[in-house]
């Protein structure tokens, strides 16, 4: 089995998903700060959003938010809660490599909840910001999320194999963590412009830290374009 099918498999059982119900609803303290980045009633894209924790919040706070993942289970019940909160939100299944929108479509685009540690492998992490600088408008912010390698190290050394970070016994699926200067160097080799890159909190100091970058999709240079 290649290690995309095991991600996809481990969002489809019912009982993971049931579990992410149990989670912290409430915006993270990193979330809060970079949020106050975003212009106001922006159009979002949330990539990897789960039953919605930060859809739901930045709706309310007045964002048009459309909600994208790779699980139809996911997908199904994060609809029904929408359906039950009143909430009006776009929630879309995809196949996690094509983003299924035109070019410009967004103000912002997210990738949060470290999902960017599930995306296996070089080429594909390139190819996927690609993606995301495509559907971003002109000006647009992109903010992602990983897990910090350091913290792992010093804190979870027995969930570590290698970048491999293993927080399920027994389980296949790992998330990919990183260090502050890959995610620069990420984020650069798409073309974006980073604003800020650091350690993030979580909800209190014992959370521990999880790498965030936020980054801008850059005016074109028509001048330096070429042409006739």
């Amino acid at each position: 089995m290649c290690k995309t099918e095991n991600v996809s498999q481990w969002y489809e059982d019912k009982k993971n998903v049931q579990e992410m119900r149990e989670w912290n609803p409430a915006l993270k303290t990193w979330e809060r700060e970079v949020i106050a980045h975003f212009p106001s009633s922006a159009r979002l894209l949330d990539i990897g959003c789960g039953l919605g924790r930060e859809a739901f919040h930045l709706a309310d706070l007045g964002y048009d938010v459309v909600g994208l993942d790779i699980s139809q289970e996911v997908i199904s019940q994060v609809r029904q809660l929408s359906a039950e909160k009143g909430c009006d939100i776009p929630f879309i299944v995809y196949d996690g490599k094509k983003l299924p929108f035109p070019d410009d479509s967004f103000d912002v685009v997210l990738i949060w909840a470290q999902t960017f540690g599930l995306l296996y492998g070089e080429a594909f992490r390139r190819d996927y910001l690609a993606e995301c600088g495509r559907v971003l408008k002109t000006g647009g912010l992109f903010s992602f999320s990983t897990h910090d390698c350091d913290y792992l190290k010093a804190q979870y050394p027995h969930c570590l194999d290698g970048r491999r970070f293993y927080p399920y016994a027994g389980s296949e699926i790992y998330w990919e963590a990183f260090e502050r200067s890959e995610l620069v160097q990420y984020a650069r080799q798409a073309g974006f412009n980073v604003i800020l890159c650091e350690k993030g909190s979580i909800y209190k100091p014992e959370d521990g830290t999880i790498l965030h970058c936020l980054c801008r999709k850059p005016q074109v240079d028509k001048e330096n374009q070429g042409g006739n």
